[in-house]
């Protein structure tokens, strides 16, 4: 006969089991979305919300089985830009200035940027939950909860297929649980490659290409030395305009949240408005501009303001003059 301690040991290593169980079944819910992403052909209509207003895109993305891909997006609102991604590279079309930017490919796919590699060091500073269930472009589809674990990020929120596992809807939510920004397809149609057209970037081919080339190492600029970033947040690339020393573009995530920061020669003293502090807001993005040693420092982030705050009083302690 069991003993009453034995029947005690079973019931308190299945009620631990339970929670295990469920991190695992949504790590594995994770790695499926990364997969679909990346993997699988599918194409529609991208909408993205924000408080400011609306804007729309079609969007094509074609799978291989070897994980790479190649994707492209056509802003549907507002100048008529485009981009086409694959495995290497991104080149952006701006109609407007006449030019193609090509540059080496930073994050995953335009629908999910999480990559395989980056999830156990995400879980650090995220705890994985799970979301509601609803319908997303006419599909069920259940949210996973990315929750930040501390005020230096938001909580994202990824509404996952459950026929496909294919992610349809991104939410950033701030500590309240406001929606932010909301990325989500109004339309989308599955299993039908693209055609090799809806692949390539529209741009004509006498068009300006402008390069900018990837950096190695981890270097930081002089003017950036006293930079402090949130825990977790790690130097993912730095990147050199055509131009060469007059623009460098440093790329920082914590696997989720990204900051960019832009470092330009300026010429001529540095403006002094009065605007000492002032963060700007457009959805999840922050940004914050500053003069220091000759140099134009722009750091643009989805990150919340006290964040961004606390990043830019980084090199404004050590000297700058903020605008």
């Amino acid at each position: 006969m069991m003993t009453r301690y034995a029947f005690l040991g079973l019931a308190v290593a299945a009620l631990l089991a339970g929670p295990v169980k469920a991190a695992d079944d949504l790590k594995n819910q994770v790695t499926a979305m990364i997969q679909a992403a990346r993997q699988m052909d599918y194409q529609g209509v991208l909408v993205h919300g924000m408080p400011v207003g609306v804007e729309s895109m079609r969007f094509y993305h074609a799978g291989e089985d070897d994980g790479s891909y190649r994707e492209r997006l056509v802003m549907l609102t507002g100048p008529a830009r485009e981009l086409v991604r694959n495995g290497e590279d991104v080149r952006r079309y701006h109609p407007e200035k006449g030019r193609v930017v090509v540059a080496p490919r930073r994050t995953g796919t335009g629908i999910f940027r999480l990559d395989a590699a980056e999830l156990e060091r995400v879980r650090a500073h995220y705890r994985l939950e799970q979301g509601p269930s609803g319908r997303i472009a006419g599909r069920e589809s259940r949210a996973i909860e990315f929750r930040a674990g501390d005020s230096d990020r938001f909580t994202y929120r990824i509404w996952r297929d459950k026929a496909t596992n294919l992610p349809l809807q991104t939410e950033v939510l701030d500590a309240e649980g406001r929606a932010q920004e909301t990325f989500m397809f109004a339309t989308v149609e599955t299993g039908v490659p693209p055609q090799r057209s809806d692949l390539e970037l529209g741009a004509p081919p006498e068009i300006r290409m402008v390069r900018r080339r990837r950096l190695e190492g981890e270097d930081r600029h002089e003017v950036l030395s006293s930079l402090e970033l949130p825990a977790g947040f790690q130097l993912k690339a730095r990147f050199q305009d055509a131009d060469g020393d007059r623009g460098h573009q440093y790329f920082f995530s914590d696997g989720l949240a990204t900051l960019s920061v832009f470092v330009n020669r300026t010429e001529g003293p540095p403006d002094s408005a009065g605007h000492k502090g002032k963060i700007l807001q457009r959805g999840a993005l922050h940004a914050s501009s500053l003069s220091r040693g000759g140099y134009r420092i722009t750091l643009l982030g989805e990150l919340p303001g006290v964040a961004m705050r606390r990043i830019a009083s980084s090199l404004e302690d050590a000297g700058g003059d903020s605008e």
